[in-house]
C-alpha cells in the first residue's frame, strides 16, 4: 500500500503552513509528481518498483533493513540520505515490539517504508491534515513524524513510571501488614509485571537510541563546529529530550531492579520465618519423641513398666519436656 501525502492546493502556494492531504492509491495508479511524503505499508513488488522509478534510486528490503550494523542502516546513496530506526510498537500492549522503518530522504521528497503500524505515523498524519506543515522548510516532514515518534516515547515512559510507582506502593503496603507473612503467591503478578514494564522501557530505550544516531547522521554539526557539538533548530532541541528520555529509561530500569530484588528479599524473609517455625516445632518435639521412644523398647528390666501410673507418669514427662523449650525460646525472643 502506498500512502501519498500532498499539500493542499487550495492554501496558495506561497502559503508558509499548508495542510498535507492524505490518501491511498489504487492499484496501478501512478504517483502524482507533486507528492511531498510516499508511506509505503507493506508494499507488494510492484509498489516497491513504481515508488523506485519515482523517485530513482533503489529502496532496501526488509532484510537489509534488519541489519544491525550502522553502516548498513545509515548511508548516502544516489543523492539520497537512507536511514533505518527501530520504532516501537504496540507499546501500550503486554507484546510491545520493535519495528524497522527506513527514511529515505531525497531532495524535498521524504519516502518511508515500514511493515509495521506505529501509532506516531497515523497521529503525525492527523496532525498535518488539521495544522499543516511548513512547505518551505524541505525537512519540516521528517522532522515533525521523528518528533511524533520521540513524543509517543515520552509518552510510553511516562505511563511505564506511573505504572510501577503503583507497582512500588503496593509491594511495601503489602509488607507493611501484619499478620501471616507474604507468600510468593502473592508476589507472581506483581513479577510478571515488572518483568513486561523492564522489557517495554528497554524496548524505548533501544529505539532512542536508534533515532538518536538516524538524527545526528541526517544532521552533521555545522562547519568549524566541533563534532560534539549539538544541531541548530528543532533536531537539536529533540536530541537534547533523547538524552533526557534516556536518562529516564536508566531511572526506570534501576527502579525495576530494585523493586525485584525487594521481592526477592521479602520472599527470602517469608522463607525464613516459615523454615524458624519448623525449626522450632521440630526442636519442641524432638524430647517427646526421645522419651517416647525410650519407653517404647520393652524390656523386662524397666521399672516403670510395673508402676501404678507409668502411662500418666510418661505423658507428664512428655508435656513437660515439650515446653521447657519453647519457654526457653520466648524468654530468649527467638519466637
Amino acid at each position: 500500500m502506498i500512502v501519498v501525502h500532498q499539500f493542499e492546493p487550495s492554501k496558495g502556494e506561497n502559503s508558509d503552513v499548508t495542510p498535507l492531504g492524505e490518501r491511498t492509491l489504487r492499484t496501478g495508479e501512478p504517483i502524482p509528481s507533486d507528492s511531498a511524503w510516499l508511506d509505503l505499508f507493506e508494499p507488494t513488488g510492484g509498489e516497491i518498483k513504481a515508488a523506485e522509478a519515482f523517485a530513482g534510486l533503489s529502496l532496501p528490503t526488509p532484510e537489509e533493513m534488519d541489519e544491525i550494523e550502522p553502516s548498513e542502516l545509515l548511508y548516502t546513496e544516489d543523492g539520497a540520505l537512507f536511514m533505518t530506526a527501530r520504532v516501537l510498537c504496540l507499546a501500550k500492549t503486554n507484546r510491545p515490539k520493535i519495528a524497522n522503518v527506513s527514511f529515505i530522504r531525497k531532495g524535498r521528497i521524504l519516502i518511508t517504508v515500514r511493515y509495521d503500524e506505529p501509532k506516531p505515523f497515523q497521529s503525525f498524519s492527523g496532525h498535518a491534515q488539521r495544522f499543516g506543515v511548513s512547505r518551505k522548510d524541505p525537512d519540516a516532514i521528517y522532522v515533525g513524524l521523528v518528533d511524533m515518534i520521540v513524543g509517543r516515547a515520552s509518552q510510553i515512559l511516562r505511563t511505564t513510571g506511573d505504572r510501577i510507582d503503583a507497582l512500588s506502593d503496593s509491594v511495601f503496603e503489602r509488607a507493611s501488614r501484619g499478620g501471616r507473612p507474604v507468600t510468593t503467591n502473592e508476589y507472581q503478578s506483581v513479577l510478571a509485571t515488572l518483568g513486561q514494564e523492564g522489557s517495554r522501557i528497554s524496548k524505548v530505550r533501544e529505539s532512542l537510541v536508534s533515532i538518536e544516531l538516524m538524527l545526528r547522521f541526517a544532521s552533521p554539526p555545522a562547519p568549524g563546529g566541533s563534532e560534539e557539538s549539538e544541531p541548530q533548530g528543532r533536531i537539536g532541541t529533540m536530541l537534547r529530550d533523547i538524552a533526557s528520555l534516556e536518562t529516564q529509561t536508566e531511572y526506570l530500569l534501576g527502579k525495576v531492579q530494585f523493586l525485584l530484588d525487594t521481592i526477592l528479599g521479602l520472599v527470602n524473609l517469608s522463607q525464613n520465618d516459615i523454615v524458624k517455625i519448623l525449626s522450632v516445632i521440630m526442636v519442641v518435639f524432638t524430647p517427646p519423641t526421645f522419651i517416647a521412644s525410650m519407653y517404647g523398647m520393652n524390656f523386662k528390666n524397666m521399672p516403670e513398666y510395673d508402676w501404678a501410673y507409668g502411662y500418666q507418669y510418661g505423658l507428664v514427662l512428655m508435656l513437660v519436656s515439650a515446653v521447657v523449650p519453647y519457654l526457653v525460646f520466648r524468654w530468649k525472643k527467638w519466637l
